[in-house]
């Protein structure tokens, strides 16, 4: 072995920690199944053996169309040691999003479950379908061999085959907001530097990192941000409390139970926490860490987790191709720059350029934000040209996120730039408006869109999901955005929905709002 990669963790935490649990799982509709580092390591070594004997090779995909579960991690840590690439589905997908990544990660074998067996029931005679497939669950059909028995069938003797650091270890797709997901080949180096980053940057402001810890995931594995807090725990020697879905009241029952030490969550999530009954109630004592992130949260979120929670509070930005973390903001920054996502991490270089001229912009101004470094994604499988396109000159990665960079060094993200809305000849980024609207009391969920226009081209749109019981007027809305922005960005479409259309991934998809009928209000102005 040439360098650290991740199964090589496994190993090593086995030998370490033997007896420390490695995962808690904790089943959303209850129940709690606990495993040892030294289990975790033999069972890798099984799954490895089992790929193996089904005829997996180094380079080979391993598809894993499950929701969170001890199997998941399993076969993601035994297709790496045998130099497999596991591919995770997203456990949302339907039948025709699950076969189009089967069919370009080219996999070989299948892993699925019970949440899953509805669709590959529909699919699993296609021949994007590889013919080797497994099923987790209670209701196994016959097409699928079990899950349990081939790994308990196999041996446990170690086989690791990944040779080197900078191996690619995983096929990861991104979400898929703008088109098809397109699927990122990471190293085992790119994961690990993310880590490295995540202890250095603690260090920086003098904090610990927690041997001890006990990392809470809800948010699903099939997602880069996900497995990152999984080896961030892994790294550590800590404990990783997995949850296989998210149900507030018990999540606050988990972390209570499990002595959880930290745990992300997006906004949605900490918003439904705070809301659960007898909140004060719950014994938080070891709750050390609040991460959130992938959606904007203002001050008074921010203030309202860290006094509910007594916790420091911190925030991550960043996106697949960069493994993902590439930039972070510090529990003593969070509260005094509560619309950054922070700084750029200490092994990820960032430059914002213009869009059409690619030179890089100056302090407080709009533009693309670029990144390179250790982190950096091998590249689109099967898409050269689209790899060719994002690396620039310099061999910076070219993301499509907007963002302005104060001269501190604070990053601000203000949108994507295809979701970027032009008003009379005025740019306007919807998550400044969708930042400041989320702060209303009424205001329960909110996505901004841009809707054709005859006078100013674009008008601004906004969608809204009261807080129940709630019945903000457009008016009220439109008057509070003008109070705190330039009159330009006052939205003069309002359109109230129960909830926001999301992708697979949870990400709000804005163009059927573009087509919801709305309540045009201020358009003398």
């Amino acid at each position: 072995m040439q360098g650290l990669t991740l199964s090589w963790l496994a190993e090593r935490n086995a030998y370490k920690f033997p007896d420390k649990e490695a995962i808690v799982m904790t089943p959303v509709d209850g129940g709690r199944t606990a495993i040892t580092n030294d289990t975790f390591d033999k069972r890798i070594n099984q799954v490895a053996n089992g790929l193996q004997n089904r005829g997996i090779e180094r380079g080979d995909k391993v598809a894993v169309y499950t929701t969170n579960s001890i199997p998941t991690l399993e076969t993601y840590l035994g297709a790496m040691r045998i130099g497999a690439l596991p591919v995770p589905v997203n456990h949302r997908f339907q039948a025709e999003e699950v076969q189009y990544v089967l069919e370009d990660s080219d996999a070989e074998l299948l892993l699925f479950d019970d949440h899953a067996a509805e669709i590959v029931d529909k699919i699993h005679d296609e021949p994007t379908v590889p013919d080797e497939t497994l099923f987790y669950g209670t209701d196994r059909p016959d097409y699928a061999d079990d899950y349990v028995d081939f790994r308990e069938q196999s041996g446990t003797n170690s086989v690791e085959i990944a040779s080197s650091r900078v191996d690619e270890a995983m096929l990861m797709y991104t979400s898929g907001t703008t088109g098809d997901p397109k699927g990122c080949l990471l190293t085992h180096d790119n994961i690990i530097q993310m880590t490295v980053n995540g202890i250095v940057e603690k260090a920086l402001e003098g904090r610990d990192v927690n041997v001890d810890g006990r990392g809470l995931i809800v948010t699903p594995l099939f997602h880069i941000a996900a497995f990152g807090m999984f080896v961030n725990n892994y790294y550590a020697g800590a404990t990783t409390v997995l949850m296989d879905g998210f149900e507030p009241n018990r999540v606050m029952d988990v972390i209570e139970e499990e002595a959880v030490t930290s745990g992300f969550f997006v906004p949605m999530m900490a918003r439904a926490l705070l809301a659960v009954d007898d909140f004060d109630e719950y014994d938080l004592s070891a709750f050390e860490e609040f991460g959130i992130g992938a959606a904007p949260s203002g001050r008074e979120l921010k203030e309202t987790i860290s006094e509910a929670f007594d916790a420091d509070l911190q925030e991550a930005f960043g996106q697949t191709e960069m493994s993902p973390t590439t930039t972070f903001l510090q529990p003593n920054q969070a509260l005094e720059h509560p619309d950054s996502v922070g700084k750029p991490v200490l092994n990820v270089l960032l430059k914002v350029i213009d869009p059409k001229t690619r030179e890089v912009v100056e302090p407080g101004e709009i533009g693309q934000v670029c990144y390179r470094g250790p982190t950096m994604f091998n590249g689109y499988h099967g898409m050269s040209e689209k790899t060719d396109e994002v690396f620039d000159e310099e061999g910076f990665f070219v993301s499509g996120d907007l963002v302005r960079q104060d001269e501190d060094g604070f990053v601000e993200f203000v949108g994507r730039a295809d979701n970027m809305i032009i008003t009379g000849g005025e740019n306007v980024y919807p998550a400044e408006i969708e930042e400041t609207l989320h702060e209303h009391p009424a205001v329960d969920e909110v996505a901004i869109v841009g809707a054709p226009d005859d006078t100013w081209g674009e008008r601004i749109k906004a969608a809204i999901v009261p807080v129940d019981g709630q019945e903000p007027s457009a008016e009220e809305l439109q008057a509070y955005v003008g109070d705190r922005l330039a009159d330009y960005k006052k939205p003069r479409e309002f359109v109230f929905i129960e909830s926001l259309p999301r992708n697979p991934t949870g990400k709000v998809l804005k163009s059927p709002l573009e087509q919801e009928e709305g309540q045009l209000v201020g358009w003398e102005s």
